[in-house]
């Protein structure tokens, strides 16, 4: 009977399932792939946060590494006051930075249509802002931020300038967290494979993946976040399931 009931349930969309069933956690998601390294024992002494926003991501990476400095980058001028307040009330360390990250130092024009995007500017661009541009080595030999690190990107495409301006510090990070992506949505943008390649040969592995998106277009592949840790990483050792 019960079966008979589950088949016919089937044809419609639903299901039976027991009360008492253990819920399924998703294993997924940014919050899982950060408690998971929290686990894992890494120290972490600074978070480089590029592509901060108003400082949501670094406020939940807090709590899975609650002792380190969290430095943000952020050129939006729209996300300018919720850093501020964020850096005043955080229970560690913050320090807002509020120029755009590339391979090298200068200014650039930078497209803010966007509060939550954001990059070079394009020709005929309007919502266009020249901003202060620097590379991550420079500041954190500025600011004489502590080893090891973790470094975050979400940056739309432009990675690659960003990394070759990191070339010092990523021999001193021991997570990488970038967001990736299957089209080539900027002149420079690495598709995923390419991205872990290139990282392969500067000591880094890809551990996770999370907050896989499929475009709206084709619902295709479109963006995912990975996770790299340095290639002498124990835990690649194990080679069973």
């Amino acid at each position: 009977m019960k079966k008979l009931i589950q088949t016919l349930l089937g044809k419609t969309g639903y299901e039976i399932l027991r009360k008492d069933r253990p819920k399924s956690i998703s294993r997924n998601t940014m919050t899982a792939g950060l408690q998971w390294l929290g686990r894992q024992g890494f120290t972490v002494r600074t978070v480089l946060d590029v592509g901060a926003s108003d400082g949501r991501w670094s406020k939940d990476c807090m709590q899975d590494f609650p002792d380190a400095t969290y430095v943000l980058f952020e050129p939006q001028p729209v996300h300018s006051s919720a850093l501020d307040e964020f850096a005043a009330s955080a229970s560690t360390r913050v320090i807002p930075v509020k120029k755009a990250i590339g391979g090298e130092e200068g200014t650039m024009s930078f497209d803010i249509s966007d509060p939550f995007g954001g990059g070079p500017a394009a020709a005929g661009s309007e919502a266009v802002m020249e901003v202060e541009l620097t590379t991550i080595d420079a500041t954190v030999a500025m600011l004489k931020l502590e080893k090891p690190y973790i470094l975050k990107l979400d940056t739309h495409g432009i990675e690659r300038s960003i990394l070759q301006g990191a070339e010092n510090i990523l021999q001193k990070c021991e997570i990488l967290i970038i967001e990736a992506y299957n089209y080539h949505i900027t002149d420079e943008a690495m598709l995923f494979w390419e991205l872990c390649a290139y990282l392969d040969k500067r000591g880094f592995r890809p551990v996770d993946l999370v907050d896989v998106m499929h475009r709206k277009h084709d619902n295709s592949l479109w963006q995912m976040d990975l996770f790299f840790v340095r290639s002498d990483w124990d835990g690649f050792n194990c080679v069973t399931y």
